[in-house]
């Protein structure tokens, strides 16, 4: 590439190729130059906290470039700032940018920058820019419920969810709520709702909504999601794998019903029983357990009673997320239920987990390392475009419930590895401090993968050539912003909360497109894919994908495509545990 920013590509393929109702859209977007509509400036458009470092990025082409910036406060009366700052100019192996520092600025107030002739988004500086868009983002899985009317939604639908594929028999499956932009029932991608709305309620209590909502709309919004859940679980204790996901992984069950059970529209449950579906239903509701053990006592129960027997029936094994995600149900299942088998599963999981991160510099190269294999079989670095950076976090939650276990030392070193010679550095390779997707052993399919040092490459977006689905960043960015908060809390470093809060921003409009990626905030927001119900306040999307290039992709010319714009349950699951982390750990 030449000296342009590298993040300077837009998305154009025909929105007919990506209305189509039963299939994706072309498998390879068409390259284009970013819109000519697209502002240099990016920037988070909701703002800063006081106290907090505050950047501005200024997009580019060629070797010059304004040497300033100018912010002003709007409507501050006589004291209102208006200061003029240095540009600087940030280059790394793949990126060319201006970029602006401002974080010595803390008056409280609403603000603009300007640079060159263009104006940037307004945005805050206050203690609440985060904060007020939780009730937000958690008030999205209310427009997303399906089996009762959602007023201003939808009426009652899908009451008549649902018959098995296997055998036909009929199932009661009717609740929870549609996972996407569709009208789906994933348990893999729904059980991360449940997670996210009650880390918010353990993270911040009662005060997570200024508004004064208190924890009881958190826990009403959760006990409407697991009446599907424990619906969904089979006599054996094990837990199905969807409703409504078609009969051989098409869109066929992607429909309105007429809601009446035995008719020829009903929809088919998907009886298979997923590793990872287990620990995460297991991780929920022992987490259930404790939330209502004080307000509802029988139902905590019921939801620890359904937790040991899924436990018991399962094995806990699977690739390096599983293993990550049967960790959390362990030290989950340890506090509702007390140590029991529990302590010693989760400290024999954490113990698993330490010899599949890579300790070593491998591929020829003394740059990177501390990231981990996909499986104990499979040696390839680990990568989920949802998870991505759950085995640290599964460990740091280990260490943290174990204080005084002999291995917690262990545990914490294997983190700090992680961030410290993979996450930063890799980071640093753009302006933005987005954490790139994952590194590879080589260009396993045929499309650039960036170098990074020896064998190793890296790809900031997921590859398009190796699989069927490919998506947008946001959950990858969300996860790793929840790790990064909760070790600026461990580690008492604030670089940590940093680098997590520009994670964030990306999401929430500093990225080259200028986009806000959750409806009803910041400016720019794509049209979504989201053909059922259109707009859903908070709601949050895939977002910003890459092509064979490696360079992003976005759709912005209301195309609906889903890969980037469509709305997913994991992005607010993500955002809420992020956010009330941050907010916890201050």
């Amino acid at each position: 590439m030449n000296r342009r920013c590298f993040l300077g590509w837009g998305l154009s393929t025909p929105a007919a190729a990506l209305l189509a109702q039963t299939g994706p859209p072309r498998a390879e977007p068409v390259e284009a130059m970013i819109p000519d509509d697209a502002p240099a400036i990016a920037l988070n458009h909701l703002g800063f906290l006081p106290g907090a470092r505050k950047t501005v990025i200024f997009r580019y082409a060629g070797e010059e470039g304004p040497a300033d910036f100018q912010i002003r406060e709007i409507g501050g009366g006589a004291g209102a700032v208006r200061q003029t700052l240095p540009l600087r100019r940030e280059t790394s192996d793949v990126i060319d940018c201006l970029v602006g520092d401002f974080s010595a600025i803390d008056r409280q107030g609403l603000y603009q920058i300007s640079i060159a002739d263009e104006l940037g988004t307004p945005f805050f500086i206050r203690p609440d820019v985060w904060r007020r868009t939780l009730p937000k983002a958690a008030g999205y899985y209310r427009y997303q419920r399906c089996g009762v009317a959602v007023p201003g939604v939808h009426p009652a639908c899908h009451l008549d969810d649902a018959r098995r594929r296997d055998n036909g028999q009929r199932v009661d499956a009717t609740g929870g709520w549609h996972d996407a932009g569709d009208l789906r029932k994933w348990m893999d991608a729904t059980l991360l709702n449940a997670i996210g709305l009650l880390r918010v309620a353990r993270n911040l209590g009662a005060q997570w909504d200024a508004a004064g909502s208190g924890l009881a709309a958190l826990l009403d919004e959760v006990r409407w999601g697991n009446g599907y859940f424990l619906k969904m679980q089979d006599a054996d204790g094990l837990v199905w794998a969807d409703v409504a996901g078609g009969v051989n992984g098409d869109n066929s069950d992607n429909h309105w019903t007429d809601n009446r059970p035995g008719t020829p529209d009903d929809r088919y449950l998907n009886p298979a029983k997923s590793v990872r579906n287990q620990a995460l239903f297991v991780t929920v509701q022992a987490m259930a357990a404790q939330a209502f053990q004080a307000s509802d006592a029988a139902y905590a129960k019921r939801c620890l009673d359904a937790a040991q027997r899924c436990w018991n029936a399962s094995q806990r094994e699977g690739n390096t997320g599983d293993l990550a995600w049967w960790l959390m149900a362990a030290l989950e299942m340890r506090a509702a239920a007390g140590a029991g088998p529990y302590l010693a599963e989760a400290t024999q999981l954490g113990n698993r987990l330490l010899p599949l991160q890579a300790t070593e510099f491998t591929g020829g190269q003394k740059e990177i390392r501390g990231f981990w294999r996909s499986s104990e079989r499979d040696r390839n670095p680990y990568t989920d475009a949802v998870h991505s950076a759950l085995p640290a976090l599964a460990l740091l939650e280990l260490a943290r419930a174990l204080p005084e276990h002999d291995n917690t030392a262990r545990w914490r070193a294997a983190v700090q590895l992680h961030l410290e010679e993979y996450v930063i550095p890799l980071a640093a390779h753009s302006a933005y401090a987005i954490v790139p997707f994952g590194v590879f052993l080589g260009s396993p399919t045929a499309e650039t993968y960036r170098p990074l040092a020896g064998d190793l490459t890296y790809r900031y977006f997921m590859p398009v050539r190796k699989q069927f689905w490919w998506l947008g960043m946001t959950s990858h960015l969300e996860c790793y912003a929840l790790l990064l908060a909760e070790a600026a809390q461990a580690f008492d470093r604030a670089q940590y909360r940093d680098l997590a809060y520009r994670q964030l921003e990306w999401v929430m409009g500093a990225n080259p497109f200028g986009a806000c990626l959750m409806t009803g905030e910041g400016m720019r927001n794509p049209y979504p894919h989201s053909r059922f119900v259109g707009l859903i306040p908070g709601g949050i999307m895939n977002g910003i994908a890459g092509n064979t290039k490696d360079a992003p992709i976005l759709d912005m010319q209301n195309g609906l495509d889903w890969r980037t714009t469509e709305y997913w349950s994991p992005h607010n699951a993500y955002y809420l545990w992020a956010v009330s982390a941050l907010a916890r750990v201050g």
